[in-house]
């Protein structure tokens, strides 16, 4: 178990472990509590090692939202009306 308040992209993290399986709660963003999951051989201290090693990237849905706010900022570039690029989206 650990507890951290470091930003942490959970998927990564347990690729960097060897996707061994990680259970989280980040309910507390100060106290976010990271465990190994049921049937994974992760030690205490290899988690907490790669805690303090982990650089959290984005995740798939922060890179989605990233994509949709560029996506619609380039739209407005050429000229379509908020109207339109709903139309265009919720099609």
């Amino acid at each position: 178990m650990a507890i951290t308040s470091k930003e942490i992209n959970l998927v990564q993290l347990d690729k960097e472990l060897g996707s061994k399986g990680l259970i989280a709660n980040f309910n507390d963003s100060k106290k976010k509590l990271i465990l190994p999951a049921d049937n994974s051989d992760v030690t205490e201290d290899e988690l907490k090692d790669a805690i303090e090693a982990h650089i959290a990237g984005p995740t798939e849905s922060e890179i989605v939202k990233l994509s949709r706010q560029q996506g619609i900022a380039k739209l407005k570039e050429l000229g379509f009306t908020d109207d339109q690029i709903s139309a265009l989206l919720n099609g």
